[in-house]
């Protein structure tokens, strides 16, 4: 008996003591988690006070705010004591309060969102467009979210002005493209129209692509007293000024071959020098450089002879796969630096079968030749002795889809046959 109570006696200390250590154990971990908590909490508030943005602590469930800092009671005009008895949700509309609890929602499932289509509602009512950033934490052991919101009204008002700025620039684009479109009607008008060509010259086609809506680059034909003059040119410059000088160009090609009767070649562009030099010297600051190369040909059907001046601007016949090239002065119509000379005739008796072809430079300027470099003269003779063999609106149609493939900036040229 004694034995017995001996042993139930010796026991109670041992429970006492798994007691003893059990309560010490959580008692430690109890401990260890307000240490954490509480390290949590000045973690918070030092983030809270050194951020100068809005920041809320809030709770995922209910949106209480647990801490707000001091920025965000001056954005909103509350007192800091103010903001910890409400919750997020009673700092936006009403209209906004679905989109604020799916904006925590999506918070808490992406581990944080951005958004800035939530304003924040100051204590006098005043709407405050914000961009909020929230990322998922946990307050004294509770799921809760950061959320920064910066205020956005200097952005907004900044991301304004420039719209308004970019849309007067859109304006005024569209109204300099409208300019632009006008002109073109313009040139199209002073420009003899392309398919009357093949009213006199059947077998032919001119290729005509403005690589600025407008162009420097003009073609010009007619015919008068049963010859078919023809013309490719191109002045100096690009766009809406080298459109100009190209009414220029078009004008003088009428008042000198058509009004003044001037069938020779040659001194056709004796003529038309002195015309352009004329009219671009009537003011001081004209510029001196201004020109224009021309590659002028003029056919007899009757006989097939061709006669041919140029101004920089050759002309090319194709006869049995075999290329032969009339060379053009070295002297543009209009002023340049050399000695004033008379433009040379060339003349070639055409066969049956022979295409003979005019082009501006910028032709051979366009990126379709070997490992996409310049085309240049012997790529453009090549393709064109590729294409002689087939029929005229074949090669216009294989020529145009090189370039349209090779990506060409400019083509504006002209092909008789």
């Amino acid at each position: 008996m004694e034995l017995s109570i001996g042993i139930a006696l010796g026991a109670i200390p041992l429970a006492l003591l798994a007691a003893s250590a059990g309560l010490a154990h959580a008692y430690n971990r109890l401990h260890a988690r307000n240490q954490r908590a509480e390290r949590d909490r000045s973690s918070y508030l030092e983030v809270l006070e050194g951020s100068n943005d809005a920041l809320f602590v809030i709770n995922f469930v209910n949106g209480r705010i647990y801490q707000a800092n001091e920025s965000a009671a001056v954005l909103l005009g509350h007192t800091r004591d103010r903001l910890r008895q409400l919750s997020i949700f009673e700092l936006h509309r009403k209209e906004d309060l679905q989109r604020s609890a799916r904006r925590i929602a999506d918070a808490w499932e992406l581990g944080g969102h951005v958004y800035e289509d939530i304003p924040l509602v100051a204590a006098d009512g005043t709407l405050i467009p914000v961009e909020c950033s929230t990322k998922v934490t946990s307050y004294d052991g509770r799921p809760a979210v950061i959320l920064f919101a910066r205020d956005i009204r200097d952005r907004l008002a900044l991301r304004a002005k420039v719209e308004r700025q970019q849309s007067l620039v859109q304006q005024q684009n569209a109204d300099l493209l409208s300019s632009i479109r006008y002109a073109q009607r313009i040139q199209r008008a002073v420009l003899p129209e392309a398919a009357k060509l093949q009213e006199h010259l059947p077998e032919s086609f001119i290729l005509f692509r403005p690589r600025d809506i407008v162009s420097g680059d003009l073609y010009w034909f007619t015919h008068a007293e049963g010859r078919i003059v023809v013309a490719a040119a191109d002045c100096t410059g690009h766009g809406v000024p080298g459109a100009l000088l190209s009414l220029i160009g078009a004008s003088l090609f009428q008042e000198v071959i058509v009004d003044k009767g001037i069938r020779d070649p040659a001194a056709a562009l004796d003529s038309m020098r002195d015309g352009f030099t004329q009219m671009l010297n009537r003011h001081e600051e004209a510029d001196q450089r201004d020109g224009m190369n021309v590659g002028l040909a003029v056919l007899d059907p009757d006989s097939l002879e061709l006669r041919f001046a140029g101004a920089f601007h050759p002309l090319w016949v194709i006869r049995n796969d075999e290329l032969i090239e009339l060379k053009a002065d070295r002297m543009p119509i209009g002023a340049h630096d050399g000695a004033v000379q008379r433009f040379q005739e060339q003349r070639i008796k055409l066969q049956s079968g022979d295409r003979f072809y005019l082009f501006s430079d910028g032709l051979v300027d366009q990126f379709g030749g070997v490992q996409g470099k310049k085309l240049r003269s012997a790529g453009l003779k090549q393709w064109l002795i590729e294409t002689s063999s087939l029929a005229i609106d074949e090669q216009h149609q294989a020529l145009s889809d090189r370039f349209r493939n090779g990506k060409a900036k400019r083509s504006k040229w002209m092909m008789c046959s």
